[in-house]
Formats: structure tokens, C-alpha cells, sequence
């Protein structure tokens, strides 16, 4: 509004209004500009009166008309949202459709076109096998999977899946034939001094509507809260509130162990920068300033609970290779079908622009030419789709064959090997673990001895125990002993002994690599002996074979200090050449009788 900046500066002698009421639209902005009008001396005139903003009874009649058009305004908002509230309850109130769905006048149908529909599904049944969303986009990109996207003018285009586009898909219940409204709660929040709006999800239980198979569904309400629950699960948040994706990291039990003394979430904590070595830690207390709860190596936690899991997973060989392949073929048959209806689409599009450009006169070239190129990019992209349907083929199996077929059945009947296959990934494994473990809890046992209770809850119900050494910081396996005493003996050294140990995956007791240092210590703890090293032979003054005088050898013959030496070499006096001898890489100096006549008549200061 520009009234209140042209009364301030003097340019108004008065506002004309047909109501003097919509000038503004808050009690603010109208107290603001009458203020200004008071003390500017400018009227307010409309077609009942002329009001002076300086009189306290104009002034007081202003404000109650400005009072009363802010809430009628108030008032038309409580009608407006109360009849979309009503027509929403009745499932009527049109939105924008997500893909898969367009409306048919007063609800949501599926979307005619099938290739559309085959994309939606097969988002859902790669979710339901995957362990996350990054592995679905991922596999999106390998398999060179498209998806569809509609524009505003209702024309689909085919884009690349991304994690944007896939959150909202799984987020939104529309999908499980739910009609929703009111999903998200918008309140004001002040930030930095200034009014802002902020909005939130609000849980199913309080969506203000929400309608039941109100139109057919891509899946069940029931897989739809699934689906909430693992996104939620794979939500990595401070203090261990969730168990996170499963991530490439070494570590396998990330994310699913329980400390047994206090019920905490157990968190990773990588020794080396190379992440090869790793420890279960309980912080506890830490974030507060007190000592952390307890720790454990993750290496023999981790063989254990593997161990447990390769024993425990031997269904039926022949059920076993019948539901492998049964899903793989599910998975083959869906993707197979997408690439179908892209084909179809793309067929069609290159036919129409075909008849299009037939349909135009030859002679119209301004047309024709258009045409003609439309033509030519639709031939283009179904030269692409057939390309990338047949590397998909060839590298992705999109059909399964009978060669196929029997290697499903062969993996299927041999599960310790796809489980240590080069091709699984640590997130693949992580995966398979929760598909049936719930939950594992580790314990320290100090009596008899140092062990941990690895205590793993199936998401069967039942609980498997079993217990792992816990060797003690500061106590070294007494093999480990055993080894660098009889190494000592052979006669190597500590940083020879250091590197034995760390290329047969031992580490020390704080779960660090080995070092000269280390074996220092440990020989020192267990009173060995360290294997002396062989004294270095002293450098001869001149070669054996050409008589060159070495640096000290020069040094001794003309009385001088090395350093005099160095310096003769430095000032060009000297030439120095360097050779191998023994272990030395030493410098000779070729010295004869004339040059050794002027090195010596060299006066003091020179030398």
C-alpha cells in the first residue's frame, strides 16, 4: 500500500476511498496510516463522510470500521477453509494427482496409460527387496530404469529416478488408496525477529480426513505403514534413536546392537583411517562428561553372530531354490514389462509423427520441415529405448533363460557362498542379517574369565546366546607372546615382528595396527630380550679397488675436519663422485699427487 508513504512525505492532502476500510488489511497497517493522517493534517473521505484522523471521535470510528473489515475478512477465511474441509470429507476436493492416478470428476482412477502403471509398481516391489532408498535410485541407475513425470500441459516425459521423487512416492498414502487431507500442520514460528512459517508432518491418527479405499490402489495400507517404518528406521539421528541404513562400512552389526549393562543403543567406532578395524562402543553417560559405558573388539563379535547366521539359515534346499526363483523371475517378468510399455510408447510416438508429416502438403515446406524434424527425434528416441532394452538384456538378464534359472537354483542351495562372494557388499550382508535378526545384545562377563555374551534376538521370538574371549587391555593373548618370543629367538627385530603381525590380522590390545614401539613394550612387559643388531663395518679411508679416498679417509690424510672436506667439495676443489659400498652410499674423491701438493699449500683460512 502506497498511501502511508505518500502521507509521510507530504504529497497527500487527502485518501478518497469508496470504503475507507479496504484501505488495509490488518488493524497494523490501518492504525499505522491513521496515525500518519493525524499528524500530517490529511482527511479521509469516502462516499459517506469526510473524516479528520485528528479528531478523537473521526479517529475512533475509523478504528472500528478498520476493526470490523479485518474480521469479516476472518470470517469469509472460516467459510472458505470450512467448505473445502466438507468437500474433502466427502472425497471430492480436487488436488494435483500423483503419477499413476489421474481424476475422473469427482474422484482418483488409476492412469490409463500402462506403462505409467507398470513404472509405479515396479518402484514399490524394488522397495520392498532393497535396504534402502539409495539402493533402490541406485539400482534405478544401473538398470537404466526410467520414470515418468507429467508436465503441466499433461504431456509424460521419462526422466532418471531420484531420491526426491522416490521419498515422495513412498510419503504419500494415496498410493494405498487413502484419500488424505490435512497431512501437514503449518504454524508460525519467529526467527530472527521475523514471522515465518513453518510446516510438519502430522501422524496418520491426526489427518484431519482421511478415506479408506476411497480409489484402487498401488498397495495395502498395511505395506504402506511398512514402508513409513523402515524409512524411519533408516533415518541415521544422534544418540542412537535409530538403527540407520545398512552402509558399505566393515562393520556388521551396525546399527542392531544393544548394550547389555544399561539397554543404549551400541554405536561403531573405526580405529584406523582405513576402516579396517572397528570396536563396539556404549557411550552412555560420555555426552554428559562421564566415562563411556564399556567397549568390545568388533572382529570376533562380529565371526561369532556370522557364524550363528550361516548355522542357522538352512531351510529346505528345494523350497529354498523354488522361492529364489520364483521372486527372481517376479522381479525379471515386472522389469521386462516396463521396458514392453516403454517400447510400445515410443513405436507409437514415432507413428503418429510419422502420420503427421504424411498427413501435411509436400509443398508446404514451412510445415513439412517442422514436421520432419519431430519425425526424425521420435525415430531417434526409439533407436535409444531399443538400444538400452538390448544392453539390458545382455548385462542385466531383464528374461531369464534356462542358464539363468539353474545358477538362481545353485545359488540358492549354497548360502555361506553368496555370502562371502566378492559381489556382496557389507551393506548386502548387513541387509540379510535384519531380515531376520530383531536385535543383538552384548554383555561383558568378567567371571571365570573375560568373555562377552552375544545374546541375538531373532525376529522369530527366539533367542540364541553365545559367548566370545574378551581379552583385557593391557593383556596380550599369550600366542601373541609365544610368537614374538620364538621370532626374537630366529633373530628378527621389533618393526620385522610388527609387520608379521599385522599381515596375519592380529592387533594390539587397544585394537591398533603394530608397531616397532608396540613390540618394545611388549617385550618389556614379558622381560624378552631384544635381538641385537650387527655393528655397521667402519667405512674405509680409501677403496679397495681404485684407491679413492673417502670423506673421512680425505679428512685423516690433510689433517682437516670433514666438514673442511664437504667445503672443498662445495668450492669445486674436490671432485666427488658416489658409489655402493657394503651398506654405504658414500662419496669418493679422486686425489692425486698434484692436487694434494695444492690442497696442502691451501693457507689456513682456506681450510
Amino acid at each position: 500500500m502506497r498511501a502511508p508513504t505518500t502521507v509521510s512525505i507530504g504529497e497527500a492532502g487527502a485518501i478518497f476511498a469508496l470504503e475507507v476500510s479496504r484501505l488495509a488489511r490488518s488493524s497494523m497497517d490501518w492504525q499505522r496510516l491513521l496515525a500518519l493522517c493525524s499528524v500530517a493534517g490529511v482527511a479521509v473521505i469516502d462516499e459517506q463522510a469526510i473524516y479528520d484522523p485528528a479528531n478523537h471521535d473521526d479517529r475512533m470510528l475509523l478504528d472500528l470500521k478498520g476493526t470490523m473489515s479485518e474480521a469479516e475478512l476472518h470470517w469469509l477465511r472460516l467459510r472458505l477453509v470450512g467448505g473445502r474441509i466438507n468437500k474433502a470429507r466427502r472425497g471430492e476436493l480436487w488436488r494435483l494427482a500423483p503419477i499413476g492416478y489421474v481424476w475422473r470428476e469427482t474422484h482418483l482412477a488409476l492412469d490409463p496409460d500402462e506403462a505409467i502403471q507398470r513404472a509405479v509398481r515396479v518402484v514399490f516391489e524394488r522397495f520392498a527387496i532393497e535396504p534402502s532408498t539409495w539402493a533402490v535410485v541406485r539400482w534405478a541407475s544401473q538398470t537404466n530404469f526410467k520414470f515418468p513425470s507429467r508436465r503441466a500441459e499433461g504431456e509424460v516425459e521419462w526422466r532418471a529416478l531420484t531420491m526426491g521423487r522416490l521419498n515422495c512416492i513412498l510419503h504419500n498414502p494415496t498410493y494405498a488408496g487413502v484419500y488424505t487431507y490435512g497431512r501437514a500442520l503449518t504454524r508460525k514460528v519467529i526467527v530472527d525477529g521475523t514471522i515465518r512459517e513453518r510446516r510438519s508432518r502430522r501422524p496418520a491418527e491426526e489427518w484431519q480426513v482421511r478415506i479408506d479405499a476411497a480409489h484402487p490402489a498401488y498397495i495395502s495400507w498395511e505395506t504402506f505403514v511398512g514402508n513409513e517404518q523402515r524409512l524411519r528406521e533408516n533415518l541415521s539421528t544422534m544418540h542412537g534413536a535409530t538403527s540407520g541404513a545398512p552402509k558399505n562400512g566393515a562393520a556388521l552389526l551396525t546399527g542392531i546392537t544393544l548394550c547389555g549393562r544399561c539397554g543404549r543403543r551400541m554405536r561403531v567406532d573405526y580405529t584406523t583411517s582405513e576402516r579396517k578395524y572397528w570396536r563396539y562402543v556404549c557411550v552412555g553417560k560420555h555426552m554428559s562428561g562421564q566415562q563411556i559405558c564399556w567397549s568390545v573388539s568388533g572382529e570376533t563379535t562380529d565371526a561369532a553372530v556370522e557364524s550363528l547366521f550361516l548355522e542357522t539359515m538352512t531351510p529346505s534346499e528345494i523350497d529354498l531354490s523354488i522361492a529364489v526363483e520364483q521372486e527372481a523371475h517376479g522381479q525379471a517378468t515386472s522389469l521386462a514389462g516396463q521396458w514392453q510399455a516403454r517400447l510400445e510408447q515410443a513405436r507409437y510416438e514415432a507413428r503418429r509423427a510419422e502420420r503427421r508429416y504424411k498427413a501435411v502438403d509436400a509443398e508446404n515446406r514451412v510445415v513439412a520441415r517442422t514436421l520432419e524434424r519431430e519425425w526424425e527425434a521420435r525415430l531417434a528416441d526409439l533407436d535409444e529405448v531399443e538400444r538400452q532394452y538390448r544392453e539390458a538384456r545382455q548385462t542385466r538378464r531383464v528374461e531369464l533363460n534356462a542358464a539363468d534359472r539353474e545358477a538362481l537354483r545353485a545359488i540358492a542351495r549354497d548360502l555361506p557362498a553368496v555370502w562371502r562372494s566378492n559381489s556382496t557388499t557389507p551393506a548386502d550382508r548387513k541387509a540379510m542379517l535384519r531380515l531376520v535378526i530383531e536385535a543383538i545384545t552384548l554383555e561383558p562377563i568378567d567371571l571365570p574369565r573375560r568373555m562377552t555374551r552375544v545374546r541375538v534376538q531373532w525376529r522369530s521370538g527366539v533367542i540364541d546366546d553365545r559367548f566370545v574371549d574378551r581379552p583385557g587391555r593391557g593383556a596380550t593373548p599369550i600366542n601373541i607372546v609365544d610368537f614374538t618370543r620364538t621370532k626374537i629367538a630366529e633373530g628378527l627385530h621389533d618393526d620385522e615382528i610388527a609387520a608379521l603381525l599385522n599381515a596375519d590380522g592380529l592387533l594390539t590390545t587397544k585394537h591398533r595396527r603394530w608397531t616397532a614401539i608396540a613390540v618394545m613394550k611388549l617385550r618389556s612387559n614379558h622381560s624378552i630380550p631384544k635381538t641385537p643388531r650387527p655393528r655397521k663395518p667402519v667405512l674405509p679411508d680409501r677403496h679397495p679397488v681404485s684407491g679413492h679416498f673417502s670423506v673421512p679417509g680425505a679428512a685423516k690424510r690433510f689433517g682437516v675436519s670433514t666438514d673442511t672436506i664437504k667445503n672443498w667439495i662445495r668450492r669445486g676443489l674436490v671432485v666427488a663422485h658416489r658409489e655402493q659400498f657394503r651398506q654405504y652410499n658414500a662419496r669418493w674423491l679422486d686425489i692425486d699427487e698434484s692436487l694434494a701438493a695444492m690442497l696442502e699449500r691451501l693457507p689456513p683460512s682456506s681450510k
